[in-house]
C-alpha cells in the first residue's frame, strides 16, 4: 500500500517594494493550498481504491494517471468543486450522491449504487476515488460498505483498516450504523 499526495505546487514571486501585495496574495494562495492538499491527501486502499477530500479542478488530471476510471462524490452541490463534464473530459465516470454532511449517511440505495459502481470499476482493472468533503465520515462509509461486501471484512475489522491507512476517518453514529448492516 502507498499514499500519494495529489496535486500541483503553486509558487509565489516577487520581492521589490511595490510587490508586497502579491507576495502576500501568493502567500494567502500558497496557505489555502497547503490546507487544502493536507486534506485531499488521498490513501490508497487495496489496489483500487481511494479515500480522501474533496479534490481540485486541476486534481483530476493526477486522478487520470493514477488510473481513477471512477469517482463518488458524497458532497451536496454548495462543497462540490469539480464539474461531471471535467472529469467525463478526462474519462473518469462520476457517481454523485449528495449527501449532507457531519451526522448523516447515504441511503441503503444510495449505498448500494456506490458500492457496486467501485466493484465494477474494480472488476475492470480501475481505480475509484471516494471523496466527500474532508474524507472523513460518508465517503468510509461507503468505503466500509465495500469492504464488507466484496472483502468479506466485518465492519470492525473494515474500520480498523481504513483507520491504519488514514488515521483522521470519524463516523457518526447513523453512519456506522449503516456500515454495520
Amino acid at each position: 500500500m502507498k499514499i500519494e499526495e495529489l496535486g500541483s505546487e503553486e509558487g509565489g514571486g516577487g520581492g521589490g517594494e511595490g510587490e508586497k501585495k502579491i507576495v502576500t496574495d501568493d502567500a494567502k494562495r500558497v496557505l489555502v493550498w497547503a490546507g487544502a492538499r493536507i486534506l485531499f491527501y488521498p490513501t490508497l486502499l487495496y489496489n483500487h481504491l481511494l479515500l480522501g477530500a474533496v479534490p481540485f479542478p486541476k486534481d483530476v488530471p493526477r486522478l487520470k494517471q493514477l488510473g481513477v476510471g471512477g469517482v463518488i462524490t458524497l458532497n451536496e452541490p454548495y462543497e462540490t468543486l469539480v464539474s461531471s463534464s471535467l472529469y467525463y473530459d478526462h474519462g473518469i465516470e462520476h457517481l454523485v450522491i449528495p449527501t449532507r454532511d457531519y451526522l448523516f449517511a447515504p441511503s441503503s440505495v444510495d449505498i448500494n449504487r456506490a458500492v457496486d459502481f467501485i466493484h465494477k470499476n474494480s472488476s475492470c482493472g480501475q481505480t475509484t476515488y471516494v471523496h466527500c468533503k474532508a474524507g472523513r465520515g460518508r465517503s468510509t462509509t461507503i468505503v466500509l460498505c465495500y469492504l464488507v461486501k466484496y472483502k468479506n471484512m466485518t465492519p470492525a475489522a473494515g474500520l480498523e483498516y481504513v483507520r491504519s491507512r488514514r488515521p483522521r476517518v470519524l463516523l457518526a453514529p447513523s453512519q456506522w450504523k449503516v456500515s454495520s448492516c
